[in-house]
């Protein structure tokens, strides 16, 4: 009896994920006639599964991303390893999202990092108003503010996010955020959250909890469609677009041992420009952060500058080349010597015209400053490595795949 049980339990599992596929709806009252299971190309997360009404239903999917490193040191003592290399995977995620109903749409968000730690990055309910023009996002999540942040790593120019990104952008928050899509030119959102890193933060709040207020403004410039800026790339075929945005944010301690040696607030401003077009895309974003201190002893405030810039070009369907310039400068932030100023040029192949979640990348930077002089923190995912003796290079290959 058992084995029967089994027997039947597999076949239905098969016959479930075996139905064929047809084209989904955009609303649940035109889905008449819709499968329970199935891959959809047309979906960020393809493989679904729903109600045989479509009014509930979960999208799921997942990639990683695996790399070889090879930084090129410059003035090395002769005891020292010159060209320290590896392989590593820079990060997995994994994504379960859908639809409650036709109000409430759902998305939690796993990532498992470098040092194979499991986190849950994003997990958060989303109501759809009933103007579909307006929602309002509740829980962990990214806050509109700067575009390089706001994009998905696999939607990516380049293999990672910028050392800019990195020194600059917020990550994930616990909060809320308002999104108005006022017609086909304008959008903004607006959000209140625990601020920068908030989202690793547990109860009960360290002393660096804090508060944070952003807000993003995109001006669509000729009216194009708006979903071409949901990755850095653009593809063959995309009419042509401009689109101007502008973040603002500001962070703010309260916890008075915080503020014995942090900033009592933290301010940003992101201006960001993307030309998008048949087969290229461009996009610069520049960004200013003002710290103000509590007392002397905490700090002195100070104004720190950053640019990112990257430009793509499709050769074919299937081989894209670009070209990217980080810098982030020390302003007026005592203690340091040096901006951070590094070029670099990559080129990309996606084996699949519907999905750039397979990718695979071979990327060459080069930095002349010496990274310990600079504001930016030494990361293996930005391939650059700690010295104080001088700039290095890096070489970068990466294989990105997933479902």
């Amino acid at each position: 009896m058992q084995i029967k049980i089994n027997a039947l339990f597999i076949l239905g599992f098969i016959s479930l994920f075996s139905l064929p596929l047809y084209a989904s709806e955009n609303t649940a009252s035109k889905r008449m006639f819709m499968p329970t299971s199935g891959y959809d190309t047309n979906a960020f997360n393809p493989a679904f599964i729903q109600s045989a009404n479509g009014l509930f239903n979960v999208h799921f999917g997942g990639y990683t991303q695996f790399r070889y490193n090879a930084t090129f040191l410059q003035n090395m003592p002769d005891s020292m390893e010159v060209v320290p290399r590896g392989y590593n995977l820079a990060r997995t995620r994994l994504f379960l999202e859908g639809d409650v109903t036709d109000q409430f749409y759902y998305h939690l968000r796993a990532n498992i990092n470098g040092s194979n730690n499991l986190e849950l990055m994003v997990a958060y309910l989303q109501w759809n108003f009933k103007n579909p023009k307006m929602s309002l996002r509740m829980g962990k999540q990214f806050m509109a503010l700067g575009r390089e942040d706001w994009i998905l790593p696999q939607e990516l120019a380049s293999i990672d996010f910028s050392a800019h990104d990195f020194t600059f952008a917020i990550w994930t928050s616990f909060g809320f955020q308002f999104h108005h899509n006022i017609n086909k030119n304008l959008r903004y959102w607006i959000g209140l959250g625990n601020g920068a890193y908030g989202a690793r933060r547990s109860f009960p709040d360290p002393k660096d909890s804090d508060f944070a207020v952003t807000t993003r403004w995109e001006w669509n410039i000729n009216g194009s469609d708006w979903n071409k800026y949901d990755d850095m790339l653009g593809r063959k075929g995309c009419d042509f677009g401009m689109l101007l945005g502008l973040g603002i944010g500001n962070n703010t301690r309260f916890n008075p041992e915080a503020l014995k040696t942090d900033s009592k607030n933290a301010t940003q401003m992101n201006l960001d420009y993307t030309i998008s077009g048949n087969g290229y895309q461009f996009f610069a974003q520049g960004s200013m952060t003002n710290l103000k201190y509590d007392s002397p002893q905490a700090g002195k405030e100070n104004t720190v500058y950053g640019l990112y810039s990257t430009f793509g070009y499709w050769f074919t369907k299937k081989l894209f080349a670009y070209g990217r310039f980080d810098y982030v400068g020390r302003g007026d932030r005592v203690g340091y010597t040096e901006d951070y100023a590094s070029p670099g040029v990559g080129a990309s192949i996606y084996p699949f015209t519907f999905s750039n979640r397979i990718r695979f990348t071979l990327e060459y930077n080069f930095l002349g400053a010496t990274i310990t002089n600079t504001i930016v923190e030494p990361d293996g995912q930005l391939g650059v490595i700690a010295t104080p003796y001088g700039g290095q290079q890096s070489i970068r290959f990466q294989a990105q795949f997933g479902f």
